[in-house]
């Protein structure tokens, strides 16, 4: 606005995350001057940021609960919570506050008393569908391979290493480039998931003569639960385990980290089954975000206020949901395109660009540009057996071949007293406090005072006690007074 004058507070200029290059690399960033303030990130919009525009204002930050503090409207976003609750990731640019949203992939935004936003970074077009499979994995390999040339340690560095492919990728080829880890990382998870993980990580580092870190979870569930959910800005159901992981990373930022992310949607047909490719080939976004969505909705029905039950009904999550679903079906691998576009970068990228917010240097060589641009562009029908990535790593490192993955169907570990230990600590929480208007508390009341009470009922809230938690704390953070 000509002649305009703001009161400004905060960082007037501030980077986040690394370039690679130019252009390349996981990064967010805004400038001040003058009367005008200028944002950008990412191609792929991976760095989390988020701004909200309202009466004059405007503020933009990596956290929400920052934001929230800063004044910007705490009103829901109906719309966008019936997705989440029952996907378990928001979609698009949608956050739980309607007045917040998150940056747009390859963005650059201005305001000066009117806001403004341009996408900058080109829609992918490329196909490669007489691709012959062979020569797709020799591509894959020297792809990856140049990745990791040009993010090639600046010093010590840590490879979080679990029972999977797309970090056990990044270490071998670390490895083969001359670069040596000052360790791998494991973090043993929450009941019930098993010690899987830690041992086929475990027996990978000593193949490898590497040194092995694993960490045990310190904190309750509910502990750690509690404290993921603002960090990672109400934008996530999972990465209550990883707090172990963060905590002892933040502690180092001398050194750099290796993140897999983006792998397993890219390369190895994660999400992808029989039924949900017959889905997305045929092309209506309906249909498929009715089978996304085709879960229990006994949680919801039970659990939540009359009134927010409503306003956050299955009918909206199908047309929203669809709406998303509709601008990937014409991209060669339209189910990795969406998981990609949605999960991956406004969930999973909470844990390499959000919990890690100390460490300064966090590579992701599966989001380099070139890498991303070809493994998008693979058909469906070759990634659909989930195999591609399994056979790219044996044919890049036949010597380590025999070493096997985990075993997802192994065995599960008893997780009574982790779910009692849940259900007492929630119990304990939400009876001190005032009730929250987005719950049942005729439904829920009643089983936190027994489960306060017996470890037999505070063991059965597992089925709704996550989400429970998730919308106390919600709540609180919508009605918190501004200072």
């Amino acid at each position: 606005m000509r002649g305009a004058r703001f009161t400004t507070a905060g960082s007037a200029s501030r980077t986040l995350g690394h370039r690679v290059g130019g252009a390349d690399g996981v990064f967010a960033h805004w400038t001040w001057v003058g009367q005008r303030l200028t944002a950008g990130n990412d191609r792929h919009g991976f760095y989390p940021l988020f701004y909200a525009s309202w009466d004059g204002s405007f503020a933009i930050s990596p956290s929400i609960d920052r934001l929230l503090a800063l004044g910007a409207p705490a009103m829901l976003d109906t719309r966008a919570l019936s997705v989440f609750l029952r996907l378990g990731f928001f979609i698009g640019e949608d956050t739980p506050f309607e007045h917040i949203r998150a940056m747009p992939p390859g963005a650059v935004l201005e305001w000066d008393g009117a806001l403004r936003i341009a996408k900058v970074a080109p829609s992918p077009t490329a196909r490669h569908d007489q691709l012959a499979r062979d020569e797709a994995i020799d591509t894959y390999i020297a792809l990856f391979r140049a990745a990791l040339e040009r993010r090639a340690p600046g010093g010590q560095f840590v490879v979080p290493l679990s029972g999977g492919r797309d970090s056990r990728h990044i270490l071998f080829e670390l490895l083969r480039q001359g670069h040596r880890p000052y360790h791998c990382l494991t973090t043993a998870h929450y009941p019930p998931r098993g010690g899987e993980d830690v041992r086929v990580a475990a027996n990978l580092a000593r193949g490898l003569g590497l040194p092995h870190v694993v960490l045990a979870q310190r904190q309750s569930w509910f502990a750690a639960e509690r404290r993921k959910n603002p960090l990672t800005s109400f934008c996530s159901d999972e990465h209550a385990w990883y707090m172990v992981a963060a905590d002892h990373l933040n502690a180092r930022p001398d050194l750099g980290v290796y993140d897999g992310i983006g792998g397993d949607v890219l390369s190895a047909g994660l999400f992808v089954t029989a039924r949900r490719r017959a889905l997305f080939e045929a092309g209506d976004p309906r249909a498929i975000a009715a089978h996304l969505l085709n879960a229990d909705e006994t949680v919801l029905a039970r659990l939540l206020a009359p009134a927010f039950q409503r306003d956050v009904g299955r009918e909206r999550a199908l047309e929203h949901l669809g709406n998303e679903l509709a601008k990937h079906l014409g991209r060669p691998n339209p189910v990795g395109a969406f998981y990609f576009a949605n999960r991956t970068r406004r969930e999973i990228a909470l844990v390499p660009y959000g919990l890690l917010g100390a460490m300064p240097q966090v590579f992701s060589p599966y989001l380099d540009h070139a890498l991303v641009d070809f493994l998008g562009a693979l058909p469906l029908a070759m990634l659909a057996d989930g195999a591609f990535h399994n056979d790219t790593i044996a044919r890049a490192y036949p010597q380590f071949a025999h070493i096997g993955y985990e075993e997802k169907d192994g065995p599960a570990a008893d997780a009574r007293a982790c779910r009692a230990g849940f259900g007492r600590e929630l119990a304990r929480e939400l009876l001190g406090c005032a009730p929250s208007t987005l719950l049942n508390q005729r439904f829920l009341r009643p089983r936190l005072c027994a489960g306060a009470l017996t470890d037999k009922w505070a063991a059965a809230s597992h089925w709704y006690a996550a989400m429970a938690l998730y919308l106390h704390q919600l709540d609180a953070a919508a009605t918190r007074p501004i200072p």
